[in-house]
Formats: C-alpha cells, structure tokens, sequence
C-alpha cells in the first residue's frame, strides 16, 4: 500500500520566502529545463501573490506566483515531489487567490507539452504556438466567474 505524502500549502510574501522560491525555480527553471539564470526573479515578484509547498519535514518542494493583472507563473515542484498532485494543487490554490482577489481573467504561458495539464483546469489556448528561449510556447487563458 502506498503512503500518502503531506504536503503543507502557504501563501507567503516575497520578503519572507525569496530564498525558498529563488531555490526551487532555480532547480527547476535553471538546472533541470536550462533557462537563462533571468528566470529566477524579477520584477513582477515583489508585487505578486505567492504560494510556498514544503513537504512533512517542511522543506520547500514547490512554488507558484499569481501576478495581480491575472497573470499566473512561475509554477515550479522538485522532481521527486512530482507525481502526487502538486502542481494542480498549487494552480488550484492561485485560482482561489485570484478569486479572492476579485481578478476575472487568468492568462499563463505553458510549454507545449504541458497544455494538456492546464485544458483539465478549464485554461484554453488563445493564441498560435510562440518560442521563448528555444522551446515553445502557447498563452492560455481562463475566465472565473
């Protein structure tokens, strides 16, 4: 039987989790998918909304940002915190955000091979296929009611 993994869901200031986040895009963004260092932060972060995943032991996993204008991003989770349902979990919990926040539209960039992961959250494509830093791209959209 497998055991369930507990995960702890935090939204946080950027003050008091940049290290944590800055850690874990850079793993995810920087080490593991090979962006540009650039990706790490910038100056949408001071202003966004953040959430913070730390695993049983408090040790951060995952992270996710929701940009006041609707935009959300930068959605990371370490590769061996995969598999069990985080990354939807954050995206949900950046869409409660944004509700909370009376913000009406949500737009995001996915990588191609991740549109499918957004289509179940009710995100549709609204644009064609773009490239960034040499892999592709489609803007994908949501309207909350």
């Amino acid at each position: 039987m497998e055991t369930a993994i507990a995960f702890k869901f935090q939204r946080v200031s950027w003050q008091s989790a940049a290290n944590d986040i800055m850690e874990i895009r850079k793993k995810v963004f920087v080490i593991e998918q090979r962006f540009p260092k650039e990706v790490v932060c910038d100056q949408f972060d001071n202003s966004s909304y953040h959430l913070l995943v730390t695993d049983a032991e408090d040790t951060p996993v995952g992270c996710g940002r929701l940009i006041p204008n609707g935009r959300v991003g930068k959605i990371a989770v370490l590769i061996n915190h995969r598999g069990h349902g985080v990354g939807t979990q954050i995206l949900n919990h950046l869409i409660n955000i944004a509700q909370e926040n009376n913000i009406q539209n949500l737009t995001l960039n996915a990588e191609t091979d991740l549109v499918h992961f957004y289509d179940q959250q009710q995100f549709h494509i609204d644009g064609p296929v773009y490239m960034k830093k040499g892999v592709p791209f489609h803007r994908m959209t949501k309207k909350l009611a």
